[in-house]
Formats: C-alpha cells, sequence, structure tokens
C-alpha cells in the first residue's frame, strides 16, 4: 500500500515520519509538503500543487489551514488515491460546512473518506485501506499486567499515528493501578500533539481533551483485560 502523507508543518511532518519508521513491510510511505500560507480560498490548484504526484493508494491529509484542507481532493485526483483519511485536530482548520463539501467532492469522484476528529480517535472504515491502515496506527489499545497493586509492563497493541501510545506507556509502570488512567491521560499532554485547545462548538470541549479521554478509555480498557 502506497501512503500519501499530505502535511503543513512540524506536527505532521513528526506523523509521517513516525508512521514511515513503524510501517508494516509492503507499505510505502510518500509526503506532500504544502506551504503554510496557503491562502483560505484556492482559485487555481495548479498555483499551489505540484505538475505531479506519486501514485498512492491512500491520501493522509495533516492540513493545519482550511486551504490545505480545500486542496484534499484535488491531491486525491492527482494521486489516484481511492481512500482518504483527514485529521480533523483543530475546527478552525477544517469547519464543519468545508468538511461537508470536501466529502461531497470525494464521494462524487469515488473516493472514500473519513474525518478523524481527533486523528487518535479513528477506529478504520469504510474502506479496506482505511480500515487497514486503523489496525496499525488508530485509537490506542494498550496491554497492561499488574505488579502488585501497581502497573507493571505495558505493552502497546496499537499505537496512534503520532506514537503517543508509546510514549505513555513509558510513564506508566510503577503508578498504582487505581491512578493509571489519571496519570497516563494527563501525561498524553505531554507528547507533541496537533489536536487543538480551542473549544469544538459541537463538542463543548477541546479537542486536546477529547484526545486525553480516549487515552483514559484505552488504560480503562486495558485494567480491565489484566
Amino acid at each position: 500500500m502506497n501512503v500519501l502523507f499530505a502535511t503543513q508543518g512540524k506536527y505532521g511532518e513528526r506523523i509521517a515520519s513516525f508512521v514511515a519508521a513503524n510501517r508494516p513491510e509492503g507499505w510505502e510511505i510518500l509526503r506532500l509538503p504544502l506551504s503554510r500560507s496557503l491562502p483560505v480560498v484556492i482559485d487555481d490548484p495548479d498555483e499551489v500543487l505540484p505538475a505531479a504526484l506519486p501514485a498512492a493508494d491512500l491520501l493522509v491529509s495533516l492540513h493545519e489551514s482550511p486551504g490545505a484542507a480545500e486542496l484534499i481532493p484535488d491531491i486525491a485526483r492527482r494521486c489516484g488515491a481511492v481512500a482518504v483519511l483527514a485529521a480533523v485536530d483543530d475546527r478552525a482548520a477544517c469547519p464543519r460546512g468545508l468538511e461537508n463539501q470536501i466529502g461531497k467532492r470525494l464521494g462524487a469522484m469515488g473516493v472514500a473518506f473519513a474525518f478523524a476528529r481527533p486523528l487518535c480517535g479513528f477506529d478504520g472504515g469504510p474502506h479496506p485501506l482505511l480500515s487497514a491502515f486503523a489496525e496499525r496506527f488508530g485509537r490506542p489499545r494498550m496491554r497492561i499486567d499488574a505488579d502488585g497493586d501497581r502497573v507493571g509492563l505495558v505493552t502497546v497493541e496499537r499505537d496512534c499515528p503520532c506514537g503517543a501510545g508509546r510514549f505513555v506507556a513509558k510513564v506508566l509502570p510503577g503508578t498504582r493501578l487505581s491512578e493509571a488512567a489519571d496519570t497516563g491521560a494527563l501525561r498524553h499532554h505531554h507528547h507533541p500533539c496537533m489536536a487543538s485547545m480551542e473549544v469544538d462548538p459541537e463538542l463543548s470541549d477541546t479537542l486536546m481533551h477529547l484526545s486525553g479521554y480516549i487515552f483514559r478509555a484505552a488504560i480503562d480498557a486495558a485494567l480491565r483485560r489484566k
């Protein structure tokens, strides 16, 4: 599977690098860096996109502005992607109305798509390529072995695209089991993250907090299985 990452800054580049370093055999990771100063409305994609893009099966958009998000269908068409995973880590970079417009354009092209809000909450679907990506990089899943009343070995069974699962797994051992979920949710914030601290109107909360809730749920689930 060829995966093209469209990035617009250091956070997206860090995610693409983590996936590239931990990709399964048979995956090729390609990159498309976009300008950080794209206009909000782009009349002619030819002015901001390369004339030719490498062929890709899956496009992962790590846009950080509406202008970059607006380019998703154009990038998908030029690289030949049959599925798109778009990170919604900041509503300001992809408002709901723009998300709907992008989805309609992709649907008309016959391209499957998923908008993951936030990216670490992605569980897969609605296309086999999206599910294949989520099997390896998606909503965190861990196994926790107890050492008495404390956390012992922590195994990351599925990491986030940013690698935050491994980061949290390293700080949990030695933590009291009763405090593990709180500690993990807190320490996850110390890892570089694309999720915004601005309140998402639909959630009445921030996507950064939602990411922390996702980690809390992953740790609680691991503790129930131990």
